[in-house]
């Protein structure tokens, strides 16, 4: 009897283990996500720079703010595997996700002109995201 009480003492906490691991895991997989959120409006980005850590992904959102200015977020470099265009409408969000795997410091602005005016990031709507 003793036997059996012991296995099966075994048997039911091994299997509260496994459910215990089982659903914790998808927690534990969100929150290695880094979530930024910027605010696009009035020629800047807010904040203007950006720290996430290489490997992890990230959830980007970005606000326009502005009720009649469309804006956009660009961050491109091929060597880094960074390709983000994103148009965001007046008073609209927009969310990108990506991950990027190489250290480093990298730009992105906004390239939205009107004709014979500077461009959004002549006027200083441009940052930095830095990967470390």
């Amino acid at each position: 009897m003793n036997a059996i009480n012991y296995l099966t003492s075994r048997f039911l906490l091994n299997t509260l283990m496994a459910l215990i691991f089982i659903h914790a895991w998808p927690a534990v997989a969100s929150e290695s996500t880094q979530v930024i959120t910027l605010t696009l409006g009035d020629y800047h980005f807010t904040p203007d720079r950006i720290e996430v850590t290489a490997g992890q992904p990230v959830q980007l959102t970005l606000t326009n703010t502005d009720t009649i200015t469309p804006h956009n977020f660009i961050m491109q470099d091929e060597a880094a595997g960074l390709d983000i265009d994103i148009s965001v409408s007046a008073g609209k969000t927009a969310t990108v996700e990506f991950t990027p795997v190489i250290p480093g410091d990298y730009s992105f602005y906004c390239s939205k002109k009107l004709p014979f005016m500077k461009s959004h990031q002549e006027k200083g709507m441009e940052g930095t995201l830095t990967v470390k």
